[in-house]
């Protein structure tokens, strides 16, 4: 009784986005990579049967007639598998092929108050957040949240006008491990080096074939993770004041998809009591070969007073099977999809559920009036607190564009408002 009077008053949910990270459903069937049974839906139907989001989990897309296929997917990957509902409410309508604009009706169906995950193409961001913000609703966007300073800014200061949160999900950021380096990090005095690479298989650009290098490129979808990380680690000590950007061609343009392979951002900060100038290195691909992981990470700090390595790809857990190609080494501490010892859904304690969870624990604080968008922006990645990380990755995208290193403009209170060639 007491779980159904918490699940009365808490906010319902809108997941904007019906692609491989909220579904799991890609081109006709599961998806092949390591996101099968997807991530999103499946936080969020958990997150209802505990009692956190209310009864009503909405999903909409722009092509309603995969719907059918991808509730089946749902109630074969998630419903059975974890003897959990994965009821949902899908807009467009399943007879409708295309509708682009399916998410206005669908936010005009929920209350103020309510939450809404943004997970679509990187271009549609800012005109899905900012509707979303004009109705009342508090917003998790997925990385990155936009591509311009411009928009950032903008949403910042509507959400602020709203009074609505608005987060980025950039769930590195709730890795134990990378907490715990972020702490480190803290106390090696001022920074001087840093170096970061992610990359996934060749596979993706067909996943991605829609949007990769239409819509965004490489850095944005994987460079973002680290340069957030090393934004976060070093808030209020350094700041990055000037961008150059490289980028590797051949096998996209191969596949007959325009985007770059492989791209890498090298950024001057400086560190603020001091002066003294560090440097970071940021490079993302997607033409990796088949490995025993679907994405390498990885990242080397080096600050004054000591230094940190982490491979998040290698935790020192492989498995293997009498198939052929099965060795891999897994990482439940992002998503772990075998079953609880109840038989439920066991990955509650995963980084890429966790970074939800603290979302929505923060909607029902606010909704609540306990929370203030002040508290949000202390321990959160809020739409405030990762305007570096969006003015690194525009400025890195001018940088390959003009081939010219791009200085980061900051305004009176030390925040990213333009830049410089």
């Amino acid at each position: 009784q007491q779980q159904q009077q918490q699940q009365q008053q808490a906010p319902n949910a809108l997941l904007v986005g019906s692609g491989e990270y909220t579904t799991g459903y890609v081109s006709g069937g599961a998806s092949k990579s390591d996101k099968n049974k997807g991530v999103v839906g499946l936080v969020f139907f958990d997150l209802r049967f505990r009692g956190l989001v209310g009864d009503r989990v909405c999903i909409c897309g722009t092509n309603g007639t995969k719907f059918p296929a991808v509730r089946s997917h749902f109630d074969s990957a998630i419903g059975k598998e974890y003897n959990m509902s994965v009821k949902c409410e899908t807009y467009p309508k399943d007879d409708v092929k295309k509708d682009t604009k399916a998410y206005l009706e669908a936010m005009d169906s929920m209350k103020k108050g309510d939450v809404v995950t943004v997970f679509t193409p990187d271009d549609t961001h800012f005109q899905v957040v900012m509707a979303a913000i004009s109705r009342g609703l508090h917003v998790m966007c997925t990385k990155p949240m936009v591509k311009t300073l411009d928009e950032h800014r903008k949403i910042a200061e509507a959400a602020k006008k709203a009074g609505v949160l608005v987060q980025v999900e950039v769930h590195k950021r709730f890795d134990f491990i990378y907490e715990d380096a972020r702490e480190r990090i803290r106390s090696l005095g001022d920074f001087s080096y840093f170096v970061s690479h992610m990359s996934q298989p060749k596979f993706q650009l067909e996943t991605f074939r829609a949007w990769a290098g239409k819509s965004s490129d490489i850095s944005y979808y994987l460079n973002s993770h680290h340069i957030d990380f090393h934004v976060w680690a070093l808030q209020g000590l350094a700041r990055p004041v000037s961008v150059y950007g490289v980028a590797s061609t051949g096998v996209a343009h191969s596949m007959d998809i325009p985007a770059e392979d492989t791209i890498t951002l090298t950024v001057q900060w400086v560190n603020l009591k001091s002066g003294n100038i560090g440097n970071a290195v940021y490079t993302a691909s997607w033409i990796a070969g088949k490995a025993d992981v679907h994405s390498q990470q990885r990242f080397f700090y080096m600050g004054h007073g000591g230094e940190i390595k982490i491979d998040q790809a290698h935790r020192g857990y492989t498995t293997c099977t009498d198939q052929k190609g099965s060795f891999s080494s897994v990482n439940p501490l992002y998503m772990k999809y075998t079953k609880a010892h109840d038989g439920h859904f066991g990955g509650r304690h995963g980084y890429g559920y966790r970074s939800f969870e603290a979302f929505v624990h923060q909607v029902s604080s606010l909704n609540s009036g306990k929370g203030t968008l002040e508290q949000a922006d202390d321990h959160l990645p809020t739409a405030n607190n990762t305007l570096q990380v969006t003015a690194i990755l525009e400025a890195g995208r001018r940088s390959i564009d003009s081939k010219k290193p791009i200085t980061i403009k900051y305004d009176s209170a030390g925040d990213p408002e333009g830049f410089t060639s």
